[in-house]
C-alpha cells in the first residue's frame, strides 16, 4: 500500500523484508497505516485542517474543544508530547492556530490560541509559543525567543543551512 511518506522505503514489500528483515518492514508499514488512521480521525471526524503530507506523532496533543482552529501545513513534523492549543477557557477565546510548510515542532512543547508559525521554522524543545513566530527561524526557551534567522529547512524541518545568530540585547 503506497503511502505519503516512503520515500525512504523500498519499492515492493518483499525487497523491503530481504533488505532490513521481516519483522522490522510490517512494524514500519503498520505504523504508517496507523498514522493515516490517525490522520483520517483528525480531518474527517474533528475537522482539523492538516496536510496529508504531515507527520504527527501518536503522543501529540491537539486540542479537541475548537479543533476547526488548527491549520497544519505540507512537510511539517509535530513531536511527542508537543501540544497545540486553540482555546483560552479563562478569557473565553477561540482562535485559530497555524503552522506553516515544513516545520519541526519539538518535543514537549506548548503552543499557545492564536499564534502563527511561519513557513520553514523550528520551534525547539521544551518551548512555550506566546508569540508569532516569523518564517525561516528556529526559536527556543520559555517564552519562546528567536534564536535564529534565515534558517533553511527541508521536509519535517530538517535542517538544510543554519542561519545567523541573533545578537542579544545588552542589558
Amino acid at each position: 500500500m503506497p503511502t505519503r511518506f516512503f520515500g525512504r522505503y523500498e519499492v515492493t514489500f518483499m525487497r523491503a523484508v530481504r533488505r532490513y528483515g521481516l519483522l522490522p518492514t510490517l512494524r514500519t508499514r503498520l505504523r504508517d497505516v496507523v498514522l493515516q488512521l490517525r490522520w483520517l480521525y483528525f480531518t474527517r471526524v474533528w475537522g482539523m485542517d492538516l496536510h496529508p503530507y504531515t507527520l504527527i506523532s501518536t503522543k501529540a496533543k491537539l486540542d479537541r474543544t475548537y479543533p476547526r482552529g488548527i491549520h497544519i501545513g505540507e512537510g511539517t513534523a509535530v513531536n511527542f508530547g508537543a501540544v497545540i492549543l486553540t482555546h483560552d477557557l479563562v478569557r473565553e477565546e477561540y482562535r485559530d492556530t497555524r503552522v506553516g510548510r515544513n516545520c519541526m515542532i519539538g518535543a514537549h512543547c506548548i503552543l499557545m490560541p492564536g499564534v502563527t508559525i511561519g513557513d520553514h521554522s523550528i520551534v525547539g524543545a521544551g518551548a512555550v509559543v506566546t508569540k508569532d513566530v516569523p518564517p525561516n527561524s528556529l526559536v527556543v526557551g520559555n517564552p519562546a525567543r528567536v534564536i535564529r534567522i534565515n534558517v533553511q529547512t527541508k521536509d519535517f524541518g530538517r535542517m538544510l543551512d543554519p542561519g545567523t545568530a541573533v545578537a542579544e540585547a545588552p542589558q
